[in-house]
Order: C-alpha cells, then sequence, then structure tokens
C-alpha cells in the first residue's frame, strides 16, 4: 500500500518453483512483486515516492533497476518475508534480488559479484520437513558430540571457502574448465556427506544422490534437508540424452526434476502490459 498509494492494482503470478521445498519461492514473490509496483506506479526507487507532476505508466516496461533501487527493493522484499516467516536470514531475498552467489558467515552476507554461472538439476522429492524439528536435533547431536561436530562444521566452512575461490577465479575457469568443475562435484560430494552426518539428509534424498551417481553426477540437499529438494551439478560436458535420461530415471521414482543455475542475474523487468 505504501509503494502504490491509491493506485489500483491487480496482480497475477506464475512461477515454475514448488513452494515449501527450500528453494526461496516466498523470496522470489516478495522481490518480483515489490519491483512489479515500483515499475507500475513509474517512480523512483530510489525515494519510494510518487511524482504527481510526471506520466504515470500502469503496465510494466522496461525499466532500469539500478544498484541503489536493487538495494530498496532488498529492504521491501526483507519486509515481506519477515511477515511470512517471522525472523528470517534475508538470504534468499538478497539472492533473488541481485543475483549471483551471496557468502554468508556469522550472520554476514557478502555478494559475489564476479562468481561463475553453473548448470544444475533440482530434483524435489516431494518429502515435507520440519525445519524447526531439523535445526534442533542438529543441536542435541552437537551436545553430545561436541567435538566431532565442531569438527564436521569446520570441514563445512573449509568446503565452502573452497568453492567461492573456485567461483570466483573466471580466468583459471576458462583454462581449466573441466578440472575445475571435477573440483566443484567433489566438494559437492563432501559437502553431502558433512550433511548427512550431522543428520539433516533423508532417505529420499540419498535415493537420488546414488540415482545421480549411476551417471557420474555428484548431488547435495538444499535448504534445511529432511526432505526438499536436491541439487545435482551438471558438467558441461554432459550430453543432453545423458540429461534427460538421469531425470526420467528420477521421474520414473517419483520424484520431479528441473534445471536451473547458480551464479545468474537476480531480478529484472521485461515489457509487457
Amino acid at each position: 500500500m505504501y509503494i502504490c498509494r491509491a493506485i489500483p492494482a491487480t496482480v497475477t503470478i506464475s512461477a515454475d518453483l514448488p513452494m515449501g521445498a527450500g528453494l526461496g519461492s516466498s523470496a522470489s514473490f516478495c522481490v518480483s512483486l515489490v519491483a512489479a509496483l515500483f515499475a507500475m506506479t513509474n517512480m523512483s526507487a530510489l525515494n519510494a515516492s510518487l511524482n504527481d507532476n510526471s506520466e504515470r505508466n500502469h503496465g510494466v516496461g522496461n525499466v532500469n533497476i539500478d544498484e541503489k533501487d536493487l538495494e530498496l527493493v532488498n529492504k521491501w522484499a526483507f519486509k515481506g518475508e519477515t511477515i511470512i516467516h517471522g525472523r528470517p536470514s534475508g538470504i534468499d531475498n538478497t539472492v533473488s534480488t541481485f543475483g549471483y552467489v551471496v557468502k554468508v558467515k556469522s550472520g554476514h552476507l557478502t555478494r559475489l559479484h564476479d562468481s561463475i554461472p553453473l548448470k544444475i538439476l533440482l530434483t524435489n522429492t516431494n518429502v515435507g520437513r520440519n525445519t524447526k524439528a531439523l535445526v534442533a536435533g542438529v543441536g542435541e547431536r552437537m551436545q553430545r558430540h561436541r567435538k566431532a561436530m565442531t569438527a564436521v562444521f569446520e570441514a563445512m566452512e573449509a568446503i565452502t571457502e573452497e568453492l567461492v575461490e573456485i567461483l570466483q577465479s573466471a580466468s583459471k575457469w576458462e583454462s581449466h574448465r573441466s578440472e575445475q568443475e571435477g573440483k566443484v562435484e567433489e566438494l559437492v560430494e563432501i559437502n553431502q556427506g558433512c550433511l548427512q552426518s550431522i543428520g539433516v539428509s533423508h532417505p529420499s534424498i540419498e535415493l537420488i544422490c546414488q540415482t545421480t551417481a549411476k551417471y557420474q553426477l555428484r548431488s547435495k540437499l538444499t535448504g534445511a534437508g529432511g526432505g526438499g529438494c536436491v541439487l545435482t551439478i551438471i558438467p558441461e560436458g554432459l550430453g543432453l540424452k545423458t540429461l534427460e535420461k538421469v531425470k526420467k530415471d528420477l521421474e520414473d521414482q517419483g520424484f520431479q526434476c528441473f534445471e536451473a543455475a547458480i551464479g545468474v542475474a537476480g531480478v529484472h523487468l521485461v515489457q509487457g502490459v
């Protein structure tokens, strides 16, 4: 209401993302809605106020969203996430707004502007999960095995740091792509092992990992685990026929697959009426 003031609007939403699967569907909704409302009112997102003297465009046109505008879109989207989730981390709306990759450490978010895009296959287990219970379970395991669990968390931090280094090495990626992709796949596999050891995996997740492994592909759970979706790296050299076989194999087992990418642009506006 603050963005639109007295301008009436009808919002129509369509999405390919499954909801409640740990893919940030609520954040993408909030970001898209905010950006669309800014465009509809034809106002500067920088000061979020209407210019009554300017011509208002009630359709979505080719509106350029600069860095400052994106920052405000992100802030408003975070407000929406707060309404939906109560105490969100801000990670999902930041990625949806700015795109590319976000590194999170000790609650601090760092945007990686020059990250290498990676093709991935997302597989929905269609298994619901209780994030609160999963987090509580990890905490209880931490109390029982503090030294072992601390070592696992340190390993996961090392995996993250190495992955960030790889994703930011554009020149090395181009000259040694196969080698770099291989490293990413190994890190994904190691990470899944760590996540399994702290108790956030699920039989359906393990089944997907085993299925993709038959095709020499590496997978890991996403989000809080315990169900939700599984991420599989698609190397550049993987043939289309092989990829279709993988998807069919997974879908025949009752899972839902769709292709996506990591390290691509965030919210943008396209011409419409």
